[in-house]
């Protein structure tokens, strides 16, 4: 179909289930992706995609917030057909109507045609405009039109590469949020020395922006190591960052999070652990020194 090949991986579930709960409280009138890659995919039953939405979709019912959520709700109605949402698919089933536009930005061609068609069976054709470019230099260049009302999902991998106009998805995050948007940036990482080089790239540049707060939380499987990659699930270890966002959805994001360490606690990937952590870190610049505070969880 693609070149993108982390649908339905443990990261995903994290990053969607996260993002189905923000747009629930958020209802934006604008959602800009960067990243979209395809609204929908076929499932394959691989060991990565067992460790990732199988897992959660078997043991979520244990939990009732998660048993609850969006997301389980919407991957259930996929996994009928044996399909898996992507993020424009779960964006476009939360947000119906309700949202004026939805701008969908990807280098791969063959992505915007999948989210297209997903759009025409939701009847939301004119409701989407899609754009086949460098999503730093286009989000960039389309922040002045848009309003405070605007619900960007960054999603990246590398958040410190730069594009062709020079921005990183870093400093396209900082640029939004400064401006009063809500956002939800994605990052991996493979090792903790990888995982402690972005967490002084953030810190360093966040002094920058006048933003009224930022959560950061990451969920990392517990047997990442230092400098070595032990196995590969799809990724070892991924952070979001939120800004903007509501009391109620910082709330539902740190408790969200704990709960998938909880459903993760006996997981195994292949021979390997398969349980999570999460790392917690809530920071805040409102005129004041910056701050930061700090909190692991691990089950």
């Amino acid at each position: 179909m693609e070149a993108y090949t982390h649908y339905g991986k443990q990261a995903d579930v994290f990053k969607h289930l996260v993002l189905c709960e923000i747009l629930k409280n958020e209802k934006p009138s604008i959602y800009v992706e960067t990243n979209s890659a395809c609204a929908m995919y076929r499932l394959e039953h691989t060991p990565e995609q067992e460790l990732g939405i199988y897992h959660f979709l078997r043991e979520s019912p244990l939990c009732n917030q998660l048993a609850n959520s969006c997301y389980y709700n919407l991957e259930n109605e996929a996994l009928s057909n044996h399909n898996y949402y992507g993020s424009p698919a779960l964006a476009m089933r939360l947000l119906g109507k309700t949202a004026d536009r939805y701008y969908f930005f990807d280098i791969e061609k063959t992505s915007l045609e999948n989210v297209s068609c997903f759009a025409e069976k939701e009847s939301l054709e004119n409701h989407i405009i899609l754009r086949n470019c460098d999503s730093t230099k286009g989000v960039m260049d389309l922040l002045p039109a848009l309003s405070k009302q605007t619900f960007i999902h960054i999603d990246p991998y590398e958040i410190d590469k730069e594009g062709i106009d020079g921005h990183t998805f870093f400093d396209l995050f900082l640029k939004a949020s400064s401006l009063g948007m809500k956002c939800l940036l994605w990052y991996g990482f493979m090792t903790t020395d990888e995982k402690q080089k972005l967490d002084e790239y953030i810190s360093s540049h966040l002094h920058k922006y006048a933003i009224t707060n930022v959560l950061n939380i990451k969920l990392i499987l517990n047997s990442i190591e230092r400098d070595t990659i032990p196995c590969n699930p799809g990724i070892l270890g991924s952070g979001l960052l939120a800004s903007n966002l509501t009391e109620k959805s910082r709330l539902q994001f740190i408790e969200l999070s704990h709960k998938l360490v909880d459903i993760y606690k006996d997981a195994k990937y292949k021979n390997h652990d398969g349980s999570l952590f999460c790392e917690l870190q809530s920071m805040y610049l409102s005129g004041q020194p910056y701050q930061k505070s700090t909190f692991i969880c691990r089950k």
